[in-house]
């Protein structure tokens, strides 16, 4: 196929793309939930939290009502893969084609792994797909201690990693932001081949939508200059969820990542791209699928250089004392929000950043008739 004149809109985002947008930012972290069960997702819609009082895997700590606080483990890696952002080769909102020598890239991102980092674990409803952008959804209650033992099998391009969390307690030691004002501080650049655990704490003023992220050494695929959290743009980030014995339920709980990648910073690419859990247009990103009548969350984080605007057609929501239906996020922040499905059909959900959604940045959302 023949990929149709990319718009012109394009060509400058590289120039100007380093300045971040200037705007009013709301943000904040709202509660997160546990759902009902819904077995293995399928592989274009996003999956369910488990229900409350569900085992966790044996690697980590067990979710629903507890008596204390509990230790929840991880063991996480870093891992290089091949990576698509448009596995179908179309972008189906502007209806432009590419192949894949336009949309691939090495990509370096987070997977969850069975005890001493055995073998990966499958995605589940618990960790989200699991296959690496974004990372797997690390869960604990407040009061719990989240043990990460992570690793670096950067094998590609061999650089330094580490894990930084938002909206956690932890000390200096576990913090995973390398600075050269102290390039030895532990954990902050774990070598290719190495392995460093940290220790994080969920306090009552976590309770909420946070995420975590590479913070290591600035690095660059072309010869200048370094770039800080190369390994984020890359791929390395993903979600904390905290729950405590308020948290109310709901039926379906979506998590969406929107990041963006860039030519100047990856060459390997054809453009830039704007995208939802590291895939770009439309039947690319994730295809969310609900029933008429269910309680629904979002869950959605950014990360990077641009300021976003999520919008979802047909649907409204409170958000701070109001009804909504755009929210803006800055790089860095979560929103969280809920409600009702009472808007059967198939509607849009994309960055109302015009740029970002003819970048990428749109996908589908299927509420289907209850009883239908």
């Amino acid at each position: 196929m023949t990929r149709l004149p990319r718009p012109s809109f394009a060509l400058s985002r590289t120039a100007r793309r380093r300045g971040l947008l200037k705007g009013a930012l709301a943000g904040g972290a709202l509660a997160v939930i546990r759902a009902r069960p819904s077995g293995r997702a399928e592989a274009d819609t996003l999956p369910l939290t488990p229900a409350s009082g569900a085992p966790r895997p044996a690697y980590a700590c067990t979710l629903g009502a507890q008596q204390a606080p509990q230790l929840c483990e991880y063991w996480i890696q870093a891992d290089a893969f091949q990576h698509n952002l448009v596995p179908n080769g179309r972008d189906g909102l502007m209806g432009m084609d590419y192949n894949d020598g336009q949309t691939s890239y090495m990509a370096v991102g987070y997977r969850a792994f069975t005890p001493n980092w055995e073998q990966p674990l499958q995605g589940s409803d618990d960790l989200g797909a699991n296959s690496g952008i974004p990372g797997p959804v690390l869960r604990a209650a407040v009061g719990d201690t989240l043990r990460v033992h992570f690793r670096n099998n950067d094998t590609h391009y061999g650089f330094p990693h580490s894990m930084h969390p938002h909206g956690l307690l932890y000390t200096p030691e576990n913090d995973g932001a390398w600075t050269a004002r102290d390039p030895q501080k532990p954990g902050t650049a774990v070598a290719a081949g190495e392995s460093y655990t940290y220790e994080w704490t969920a306090a009552a003023s976590s309770v909420g939508t946070w995420l975590y992220h590479d913070h290591s050494v600035p690095k660059s695929l072309i010869a200048d200059p370094p770039m800080a959290e190369l390994g984020a743009e890359l791929g390395l980030f993903g979600i904390i969820a905290v729950t405590d014995d308020t948290t109310p339920a709901v039926d379906r709980e979506f998590c969406l990542f929107m990041h963006d990648l860039y030519q100047a910073d990856i060459p390997e690419l054809g453009q830039d791209f704007d995208c939802f859990n590291g895939r770009a247009f439309l039947e690319n990103t994730p295809t969310l699928q609900v029933v008429e009548g269910e309680r629904v969350r979002f869950r959605i984080a950014s990360l990077g250089n641009e300021f976003h605007a999520f919008h979802l057609h047909g649907h409204r929501w409170q958000y701070n004392g109001r009804y909504d239906d755009t929210l803006v996020l800055g790089p860095a922040t979560t929103v969280t929000f809920d409600f009702v499905e009472d808007s059967p059909g198939e509607w849009l959900y994309h960055c109302h950043v015009t740029e970002h959604m003819m970048g990428g940045m749109a996908g589908l959302y299927r509420a289907q008739p209850a009883g239908g």
